[in-house]
């Protein structure tokens, strides 16, 4: 069957590859997004920063955002030296600190950072150089004996050094020795280039970067069904023909450049099928569908018989729709690239034999992928696992960002609940009793919903903690967020007489010494005597000098404000000094954290200073 690949590198950004059959169906598709370059392949000089016996693996140091993670089975043993003082058991180690090439496998996975192995591989068209792992072998893509001995025949006339190896891939089939001589000769130069840097520079340095966009698609997905090939950028044209010049040149003829004013992909109708594979929803020929849902442990895939249901024969429609799904199903793993445990749930079926068609079907299905797949029986409760190959983030994971709503799940709170929700807050904040004003800032859907529904509620709080509660709606917030902007009252200050400040919640309280607490009791005692006889004069003093505060009006004191354009304020009137006599005589200390106006006292003279005796005293 005819095959037409197409490159669409016009735009910068984003770069897409798809290959398409005579009917026009989507056969393939590739993508590369600008912002998120893929790093696997590349090749890095990295530095050991710790090796963890526990883990049997090292963190490396290759220049990325967050270190590698190198099993110590992918170390190559030219890397291991002898331990020293009989550490690790008389075993080759790797030692902290130590340089190392490292080639990515995965890329980084949320907190996971890239998996590194130190067996290079270099793909190209017709083979994979293998520069410091001794062994050949013949891709398991390639099942015919007859293939696989030929080809032996054919590598064993190359000449390849002692300590490197190869594989053939799958394109090498029915290849002649100047074709694969060619691309052998091509990748031991790549990798000679590599290791002459790498022995010039230290670690961590970038070594090397996988092949341009347009030329990884012809190493990696032309194949022998494809008749044609049109690319629509020029440059990205240029370097697409001298790679097959130097790879494949009987390939040159079908590398054409794409020049119609219709762009590439609008022209054989492929914009609808692709977005088609961001849909969890895929329809089938029978009438049924599948729902594709990945997860973080797994890909499920549920099979739906859907409009195509036949009610006369249960057995037979299940049958046919779980045989329309496993072509569907193995296409839709190609395209979107999905790689991982996978789980797919068919429809029950009763008949054993239904299942073993089922399973052949699918596997036939299966063998056009260049993925390695693992495959398991259909189970008695219908479901079938299968382990493919990742090999790069997929589709969904290169071209969509997880939205900032719902991080990912799909879901978010309904409008019911996120109101109520929002509505405990604002009563929470009310009840406190120290706000004069709330500001309330929510989503549009969410402000009108409180401010029509539960207007009375909040009306309640207004009256009962005297706060004003003001609700607005704005654009730009999430869904379930929400800001409010207090506004303290301004609470009458409770207030000394005897040191004219704010007590209890405007200034930091001290504890009373010893002393203190002495002289407030004679305070007392001499206050109650003075109200029983108040014409008879003590003359008698206390062992301990009295702490007296001074006569000058505490009205005096507060007029003299040293701040300009403050009113004088008028104080009540003084209290005796038995009811002043169950505030703490030590002065508080004064905040000086609170706005001056609280305070409009010369803070240069010493308010507090002892009451001088009087003259009569003296005189005697």
């Amino acid at each position: 069957m005819k095959h037409i690949m197409l490159v669409n590198a016009v735009h910068k950004e984003q770069m897409r590859m798809a290959t398409v059959d005579e009917k026009g169906k989507l056969i393939e598709f590739n993508i590369q997004m600008a912002v998120r370059e893929p790093i696997t392949g590349n090749i890095y000089k990295g530095k050991v920063l710790k090796v963890e016996r526990g883990l049997q693996a090292a963190f490396v140091d290759y220049g990325g955002v967050k270190d590698g993670f190198l099993p110590l089975r992918d170390v190559s043993p030219g890397y291991l030296t002898e331990p020293e003082n009989g550490q690790g058991g008389g075993k080759p180690v790797l030692k902290t600190g130590q340089e190392i090439i490292v080639q990515v496998v995965r890329e980084v996975i949320g907190n996971k950072g890239a998996l590194l192995t130190s067996y290079i591989s270099l793909p190209g068209r017709y083979l994979v150089l293998l520069p410091n792992k001794l062994c050949g072998g013949i891709s398991r893509k390639i099942e015919s004996e007859e293939d696989r001995q030929k080809i032996k025949s054919l590598m064993e006339q190359i000449k390849v050094p002692e300590d490197m190896g190869f594989i053939v891939r799958t394109a090498g089939i029915n290849r002649t020795k100047p074709e694969i001589q060619r691309d052998y000769q091509f990748l031991m130069r790549l990798w000679k280039d590599i290791f002459k840097k790498a022995e010039s520079v230290s670690a961590p340095y970038f070594l090397y970067q996988e092949t341009d966009f347009g030329v990884r698609s012809l190493r990696d997905y032309l194949t022998l069904e494809i008749d044609e090939i049109l690319v629509d950028e020029v440059e990205a044209f240029r370097k697409m023909r001298a790679y097959l010049k130097a790879v494949a040149p009987r390939h040159l003829r079908i590398l054409k450049q794409y020049k119609e004013k219709v762009p590439i992909f609008e022209q054989y109708g492929l914009e609808e099928q692709i977005r088609a594979i961001y849909q969890e929803r895929v329809e089938l020929k029978s009438g049924g569908y599948i729902i594709i849902n990945p997860t973080e442990a797994m890909i499920t895939i549920d099979v739906n018989s859907g409009r195509g249901s036949n009610k006369r024969n249960i057995e037979e429609t299940a049958f046919k729709t779980n045989v329309d799904a496993c072509e569907e199903i193995a296409r839709q793993l190609r395209l979107r690239d999905l790689g991982g445990l996978i789980v797919i749930d068919f429809i029950d079926m009763i008949d054993k034999k239904h299942n073993a068609e089922v399973e052949k079907a699918f596997k036939k299905a299966l063998s056009v992928d260049r993925a390695r797949i693992q495959l398991s029986r259909i189970s008695k409760f219908g479901l079938l696992e299968l382990s493919r190959q990742k090999k790069q983030s997929t589709i969904q994971e290169i071209s969509y960002t997880t939205c900032p709503y719902c991080k990912g799940s799909g879901l978010r709170p309904s409008l019911e609940y996120v109101s109520l929700g929002a509505f405990r807050k604002i009563e929470s904040e009310a009840v406190k009793g120290v706000y004069s004003e709330l500001r309330v800032s929510l989503p549009h859907e969410i402000s009108l919903y409180l401010l029509n529904n539960k207007r009375s509620e909040l009306l309640k709080l207004e009256t009962t903690f005297g706060v004003c509660i003001a609700i607005e709606g704005r654009s730009d917030m999430a869904w379930d967020m929400l800001e409010i902007q207090q506004s303290v009252k301004e609470q009458a200050l409770e207030v000394s007489a005897v040191q004219g400040v704010p007590l209890l919640t405007l200034a930091e309280e001290t504890e009373p010494d010893a002393d203190a607490e002495c002289d407030l009791k004679t305070d007392v005692e001499a206050a109650s005597d003075t109200e029983e006889s108040p014409k008879k004069k003590g003359r008698r003093r206390s062992r301990h000098r009295k702490k007296k505060v001074a006569e000058l009006p505490v009205e005096n004191i507060l007029s003299a404000s040293v701040i300009p354009g403050i009113p004088a304020i008028t104080m009540p009137t003084p209290i005796s000094s038995a009811q002043s006599a169950r505030f703490p005589e030590k002065p508080l200390k004064i905040v000086t954290a609170l706005p001056d106006e609280f305070y409009p006292v010369e803070l240069s003279g010493d308010i507090f200073a002892p009451e001088p005796e009087p003259e009569d005293s003296k005189k005697e």
